[in-house]
């Protein structure tokens, strides 16, 4: 049977997605039996996965197809509707999986969630649990945000959402356990103590903070590391940093960083394996490089600024989004730019074409990936006929010259210019606010580079484009949603629901498939070990 998997603070499901990725004999290993999530967006889009999973390998019906190649969003709900009715058992078993509900909030107490975990797992043995639970209290750029330094704010609930998976520990006694968080975890405080030695005491006896009749320990490992000692039958390590995990090592084309956990119960005797690293990494351009090519939209124009009562206003034109009218503006942004000192015309090609594609669309017919990426057997769907979630954003027109400058400079360079390059260049590019000269925001219009992995894709995204400016100066534009998915390792299959605000803001708060699904495979040798041991 399918070893059992409950997916809390699930998001749109990446953990979810990579263990349910691993196969063998055309069948998947791990069943995920309940994800729980309380945003309704990225709940809907995972239930449409778990739709998809109720399904054989390679078995699934052309009607989910005919929704994700839907470019109109209300029409594909209807389409969304008809498959579900046609095929009411799996809506059913979907339904039930994907449940939107919030871990710690006041609808949703202890007693519902757990009445829900135990019908879940009725009748199963050894399970799993996975999760993150909400990290921006955590991370350095929230905290900076905050002022708090390195020091965390003890009423943020947040902060103690760590809790609600620990309870659930505590409570159902899950044979393994993986648990992600941001890298600022290693040197978050509460209280002048070390949140991450708090969290790791705490994971070790869940029960001596939610009392229960059992009372079963767990044994912290590290994925990257092998342990070093033992100290009363826990793992010891050289230090914190061997939790971390550098997803750009083992396939992911992104330097993500993040603090993962694996938690074995005390009565489990089995060390597990590491993660393997990658002989190169994957860049960026490798994984996106073969996207169909699309503008970016055009939105407002500053005119001037005015004292109204007292405070600065700026003044906006609208402007008429059309391919002329793009094509027009980005030739005369290349050309100024291309006069400045440090350019030469032999970058850059002498006049940018309008792409066929316009802005993009939700769904848009091509051939991707090509065999030539890396990952092309990760992505890579035969049904599937294109691309879905591949939409430009619209930008102000000052914001389209940085982007223009930021992309032709990274051509030429080899790398992305920071605040004061632009101000050499020409004091338009400054942006016009008073941190501008701070140092605060260097890298304020960061444009990828495509040669490396990109910069962590996190959920920012769904405010601005500004530090995930695309390398094609002939684009001049942002990541898509579907750009940010391939760079999370993403299938080209998953569909994400939502606005694109809310697409946007799924894929930036995932875990990368494709690092989950190789934590999967660990967590598979485990059971198989445990399976063996029990049959002796």
């Amino acid at each position: 049977m399918a070893i059992p998997v409950v997916d809390i603070f699930a998001g749109p499901g990446g953990l979810g997605e990579g263990f349910s990725s691993v196969i063998r004999r055309n069948k998947r290993v791990f069943d995920v039996k309940l994800s729980i999530e309380m945003d309704t967006n990225a709940h809907k889009t995972l239930e449409l996965r778990s739709f998809y999973r109720q399904f054989p390998v390679d078995k699934l019906p052309l009607e989910y197809y005919n929704v994700i190649m839907e470019t109109d969003p209300m029409r594909r709900e209807e389409l969304k509707s008809i498959l579900f009715e046609k095929y009411p058992n799996q809506a059913i078993a979907a339904g039930e999986e994907a449940w939107c509900a919030e871990l710690g909030g006041k609808n949703f107490p202890p007693e519902l969630i757990d009445s829900r975990i135990r019908k879940t797992l009725r009748g199963t043995g050894n399970w799993v649990l996975i999760g993150g639970p909400p990290c921006q209290a955590y991370s350095a750029a929230g905290r900076s945000r905050r002022q708090w330094g390195e020091q965390l704010d003890n009423a943020d609930i947040r902060v103690h959402l760590y809790k609600e998976y620990l309870r659930i520990i505590a409570e159902h006694q899950p044979t393994v356990f993986v648990m992600e968080n941001v890298k600022g975890l290693l040197s978050s405080k509460l209280d002048g103590e070390k949140m991450f030695d708090l969290i790791k005491c705490d994971l070790r006896n869940p029960s001596s903070v939610f009392p229960t009749k059992k009372s079963h320990r767990y044994k912290i490992f590290s994925l990257t590391t092998k342990t070093i000692d033992y100290k009363k039958g826990h793992p010891i390590y050289n230090n914190d940093n061997d939790y971390l995990i550098r997803s750009e090592e083992y396939g992911i084309p992104q330097k993500r960083h993040r603090v993962i956990l694996l938690g074995i119960r005390e009565d489990i005797s089995v060390v597990p394996e590491t993660l393997k690293k990658f002989k190169k990494f994957i860049s960026l351009a490798d994984v996106i490089g073969d996207l169909p090519k699309i503008r970016s939209g055009i939105n407002r124009s500053f005119v001037r600024s005015e004292i109204v009562k007292g405070k600065k206003k700026r003044i906006y034109r609208n402007e008429n989004d059309s391919d002329r009218n793009w094509l027009k503006l980005i030739n005369s942004l290349r050309k100024e730019i291309v006069s400045w000192n440090g350019f030469t015309k032999k970058h850059f090609s002498a006049r940018i074409t309008t792409p066929v594609n316009g802005i993009g669309s939700e769904f848009i017919s091509c051939k991707t990936p090509a065999r030539e990426n890396p990952l092309f057997e990760w992505y890579y769907d035969p049904k599937l006929r294109g691309i879905a979630n591949h939409v430009s954003r619209s930008h102000l027109v000052e914001d389209l010259k940085r982007y223009m400058f930021s992309s032709m400079f990274a051509k030429a360079y080899k790398r992305f210019p920071r605040l004061n390059e632009f101000e050499k260049h020409s004091l338009e590019l400054l942006p016009d606010h008073e941190n501008a000269r701070s140092g605060k925001f260097a890298d304020r219009f960061r444009v990828q580079v495509p040669d490396q992995p990109a910069m962590t894709v996190t959920s920012h995204m769904s405010k601005d484009g500004h530090y995930f400016i695309h390398y094609d100066p002939d684009q001049c534009r942002s990541l898509t949603v579907r750009e940010a998915a391939r760079i999370q390792t993403f299938p080209d299959n998953y569909l994400f629901c939502g606005s694109r605000t809310a697409q946007y803001h799924q894929v930036g708060n995932a875990v990368p498939p494709l690092l989950a699904n190789q934590i999967a495979e660990i967590v598979r040798t485990i059971f198989t070990e445990i399976n063996v041991a029990a049959k002796i």
